[in-house]
């Protein structure tokens, strides 16, 4: 064999060794460092999270028509181009004005609501919305789950028979990463809670991160329900001086007693925590507005 015929057998040997290693090389990440991030993003009195992985985004929520085109700019502004999944826990104001913008701005393959017929000016806004851009509507119900990259997103309620109207028929979802948890439960009042802790144990319901229900109402978060939860950290999404008095001092007593830490979307404008799946790590925001 000719000197010429060896260095080209090692060339193609080197570049076979290249193509097996490589796509273990990129896929290795060191420890510590993340792969989800969730924003609780500050859209005046209303909710409204994005959860962000490497293959794609999901929304929960979309606040009030008056935050609309701020959301549509600061999703544009953190690189958003699509949505994997968009939850819209149930038809309030506060939480679906928003939508109709949001499904026109970024194609989104499905969306979960809670299936309420409710019928407002902001659901005919984001049924067109839907109908327009092709995204696919289901009525989320509890077992209902999806996986978006590294997050497992699992529908607690509502339950198949409930009644759907008001507060309470709150889509809730527990999503997971790797090793840790986090629970958005809407506006979810108490006798949603009393439901979802007949139907689950500690296990099922508990998440380090806690998305606090109904922007901290009195009518929300109760102690038992925080005792199956633990929250180590607590989100409430609220507007500054909003005229329902949210969050309810009773809440954040509860909250405090079980050793969460609260955060306030009033207070600190977004708020952002990233997980590399065994920890939730908070990261601090410079407000610029």
């Amino acid at each position: 064999m000719t000197n010429d015929n060896r260095m080209l057998r090692r060339l193609c040997l080197l570049l076979c060794l290249c193509v097996l290693v490589l796509p273990l090389v990129s896929c290795h990440r060191e420890e510590g460092e993340a792969v989800a991030e969730v924003y609780f993003l500050d859209v005046g009195q209303g909710d409204c999270a994005l959860l962000r992985t490497e293959v794609g985004d999901v929304l929960i929520d979309a606040g009030p028509e008056s935050a609309q085109e701020a959301l549509v700019s600061r999703l544009h502004s953190l690189g958003v181009t699509s949505l994997r999944l968009a939850v819209f826990t149930h038809p309030d104001e506060d939480h679906l004005g928003g939508a109709d913008g949001v499904l026109r701005s970024f194609p989104t393959e499905t969306v979960w609501v809670n299936g309420s017929e409710e019928q407002s000016e902001t659901v005919s806004a984001f049924l067109s919305a839907a109908a327009d851009t092709g995204a696919e509507v289901i009525a989320a119900r509890a077992g209902d789950r999806m996986r978006v990259g590294v997050l497992d997103l699992l529908v607690l309620a509502p339950f198949s028979g409930d009644l759907l109207e008001g507060n309470s028929g709150s889509v809730v979802v527990k999503v997971t990463c790797g090793k840790v948890h986090a629970l958005f439960s809407g506006d979810a009042e108490t006798d949603a809670e009393e439901a979802l802790l007949a139907s689950y144990g500690k296990e099922t319901l508990s998440a380090e991160l806690y998305k606090v229900s109904h922007h901290g109402a009195a009518n929300g978060s109760s102690e038992a329900f925080l005792r199956a939860v633990r929250p180590q950290y607590a989100v409430i999404s609220c507007g500054a001086e909003n005229p329902y008095g949210h969050p309810n001092g009773a809440t954040l007593l509860r909250l405090a007693e079980m050793g969460a830490e609260i955060f306030r979307t009033d207070l600190l404008g977004d708020v952002l925590f990233i997980t590399d799946g065994t920890k939730w790590e908070r990261i601090e925001l410079w407000r610029t507005y």
